[in-house]
This record gives structure tokens, C-alpha cells and sequence, in this order.
């Protein structure tokens, strides 16, 4: 007799092998997941056996699908969007007006959630929901609207936000030369991000795009843009900095410009779309976001 009528190997197993599959590392699923490298690699494994194949050829801190892992995983990653479009559906059945927004925890913070509190005084009436996650939203997109950094041009369906301009930021009081040669800045104390997602300029790129390759000095590594604000708001070092993301921490004095050297964000701000424009609301939404972007 079946298991259930469809004969499938339990959720938990499936879902912890098409993360692993779909950020190709254990770890990376297991931060996605919220639990520990080893219960991922233990539902993987669990999940080979049952099926009597591997999935992933395991190498020195890496792994691989093989070419049963690669049917299985494009399978599951088609019916969880499937599923995610579908319960989506139905939610939006029981609340028509509600409308699901994608950001980094420093875009909502900074940039989203100041025009959400100026967008409902004239529509009070629609539910905005926030989804805020400092890794890559996976594809195909499934929220209503996500708002990305990007070096290359999305191929879904999108606005431009902005661009920006990336310069060093510190706090008031921090104690420097009021305009620093880029030797001098790079001995100072600075703070480093080290974020999963690539496209994020670090101090390395910046100095190069300036022409200059030299040590850098380090004083904190952290893997989250607002606590490297947060960081530098404190006095601990200087960050690089989006000029315009950042603008209400200038605007108020809790950050400010560091020198005379800034340069171009190699990439844009975007607001995109899941495609199908499913609902008013959403359209509502998206077109007063990009009415009032200052």
C-alpha cells in the first residue's frame, strides 16, 4: 500500500535537498532553513537512501548535483513555485488588498519602509507585507514586487529605482582627517561586509575603481549591511557607503561623508515585477513607489 496517495518521500526531506540543491551548500540551506548544516546533510542523505541514488557528489566544502540530482531538483523547484503561486492565490482571495513587497533588511530599514508609512496615509486601505531577506529572492519570482541591486539587467519585468554613488561614511565624532588621501583612508579602521550576495560593491572594488591597490586596513568583517552601519553610527570605523540608500542617516547627522572621494555604483536599484501584474493593488503600489522616489 502507498504511503500517500502521490508516493513521495517526506516534505522535510524534499525541501532540505532542493535548498541545498538550488544555494548549492549545505551551509547556505541550512542558514536559509534556519537550522544546522548537519540536519540538512542528514535529510539529504536520508532522502539518497530512500530513493537508492545520489543526488550530490560531495567534494572538500562543495557539492554537486549529479545528473539524478538535476532532474529531481528542476522537478521540485517547478512544483514549490507552483504550490507558492497557488497558496498566494489563495490568500489573496481572503485579503484581496494585500500586496507582498521583497527587500534587503537595508532597503526596507532605509528606503521601503519610510514610503510605506507615506503610502498608507492616502491608501490606508492596503495591506503591505514585507518580505526582508539578505540573500538572493529565488526564481522564478513569486512576491508581487521585489526590489534588488543589480550589475546586470533583470530578465523579469522591472523598473529602475536608482542609481547611487558609493563614498566613506563615518560617525560625527569620529576621530580623522577631514580629507583624507586614499592611502590614509585605507589605513584607517574599516568596515567590511561580507555578504553572500556578490553584486555588493566591497572596499577592495572601491579602491580599484579609484586606481589604487594597496593594503587595506580591516577593523570589523560582518555579513550584514546594517550592522556595518550600525557599526559605523557607533564610532568604530568607516563604511562604504550608498549615498542616496543611506540619505536619512545623512539627512539626520547620524552619518557623514568622510573626504572628497566617491565613485559610481556599478549597478542599479530595480523594482521587479512577478510578471503578470495580478492584481490593482499591486499596480497601484508599484507605480506610486516610482512616483516618489525622493
Amino acid at each position: 500500500m502507498s504511503r500517500n496517495p502521490y508516493d513521495l518521500p517526506s516534505l522535510k526531506m524534499l525541501k532540505s535537498f532542493e535548498c541545498a540543491a538550488r544555494c548549492g551548500s549545505i551551509k547556505d540551506a541550512a542558514t536559509e532553513l534556519f537550522v544546522t548544516p548537519g540536519a540538512v546533510s542528514h535529510q539529504v542523505k536520508a532522502l539518497e537512501q530512500e530513493l537508492g541514488v545520489q543526488l550530490f557528489t560531495r567534494r572538500h566544502r562543495a557539492i554537486e548535483l549529479t545528473p539524478e540530482g538535476w532532474m529531481l531538483k528542476d522537478a521540485l523547484s517547478r512544483g514549490f513555485f507552483d504550490m507558492s503561486r497557488a497558496i498566494k492565490s489563495v490568500q489573496l482571495r481572503a485579503d484581496p488588498n494585500s500586496v507582498t513587497i521583497g527587500a534587503t533588511t537595508a532597503v526596507s530599514s532605509l528606503w521601503l519602509t519610510p514610503r510605506i508609512s507615506k503610502f498608507w496615509r492616502d491608501h490606508g486601505e492596503i495591506t503591505i507585507n514585507q518580505q526582508v531577506r539578505d540573500r538572493p529572492f529565488t526564481r522564478p519570482v513569486s512576491l508581487d514586487l521585489i526590489i534588488e541591486y543589480r550589475v546586470s539587467t533583470p530578465d523579469e519585468p522591472h523598473d529602475v529605482l536608482f542609481n547611487d554613488v558609493l563614498l566613506p561614511l563615518c560617525s560625527p565624532g569620529f576621530n580623522h582627517s577631514p580629507e583624507p588621501q586614499l592611502n590614509n583612508l585605507a589605513a584607517m579602521p574599516l568596515i567590511h561586509l561580507d555578504a553572500k550576495e556578490t553584486n555588493w560593491t566591497s572596499w577592495r572594488n572601491w579602491f580599484d575603481s579609484l586606481q589604487y591597490d594597496g593594503d587595506l586596513s580591516t577593523r570589523h568583517r560582518v555579513n550584514n549591511y546594517t550592522i556595518a552601519l550600525q557599526l559605523a553610527k557607533d564610532g568604530q570605523g568607516v563604511v562604504l557607503g550608498w549615498q542616496r540608500l543611506v540619505a536619512p542617516l545623512l539627512d539626520a547627522g547620524e552619518l557623514v561623508v568622510l573626504g572628497r572621494y566617491k565613485s559610481a555604483a556599478p549597478g542599479r536599484f530595480y523594482l521587479i515585477h512577478s510578471g503578470d501584474e495580478n492584481t490593482v493593488q499591486t499596480a497601484l503600489v508599484r507605480e506610486w513607489l516610482l512616483r516618489n522616489l525622493n
